[in-house]
Formats: structure tokens, sequence, C-alpha cells
């Protein structure tokens, strides 16, 4: 994985922690921040933003009507929160060693 992107103004708590989960796995990849589809395209993951929650993908958002995914205490997931749901074991497992 080389590039993350996220979407460009205000910094909200969602993306920077899910950014923070992965810069701990991935410390090297390349951070964009964008809504431009161009750019979001060439993006290894997308989180919060691009309307499209598919991991196997890469895609992260929490944004589009369609999105339905709960926590177990029923809450919808915010893009950190999915993050942690795809990435999670993988920074626990580091910890660990």
């Amino acid at each position: 994985m080389e590039t993350v992107a996220t979407h460009d103004g205000r910094f909200h708590a969602d993306e920077v922690l899910a950014i923070s989960i992965l810069k701990r796995i991935y410390p090297k990849i390349k951070i964009i921040r964008t809504r431009d589809p161009a750019k979001l395209e060439k993006a290894d993951i997308l989180v919060d933003v691009g309307e499209k929650y598919d991991s196997d993908k890469g895609f992260f958002d929490h944004h589009q009507g369609s999105f339905k995914e709960k926590r177990k205490n029923g809450g919808l997931y915010a893009s950190s929160g999915i993050i942690w749901k795809h990435f999670g074991k993988k920074v626990l497992k580091d910890e660990k060693a």
C-alpha cells in the first residue's frame, strides 16, 4: 500500500484516527487530502471520502445513504470504526511483538 486519500477541508476526528491506524501498520504511506475524482482513483485506500464502503476495493466511507454498518451497540460506524474493523487486529498483533 502506498497512498491513502481522505477529504480536503476541515479535519474530522474519524478520518484522523483512521489514518493514524493505517500509519501504524503502513508507516510509509502517502496521505492525499482531496475530493478530486482523478486523484482519488489513484489511491490504494479511500477514507471518509468517495461515498462507497467496499473493503475489498479499499473504500472506507460512511457518508452514503446506503451505509448501514452498525456496531454491536447499534450505532453506525464512522470511518475510523470501519478501518479498525478491518485493520485493528493487525495493530494489536504488532503491539504484542
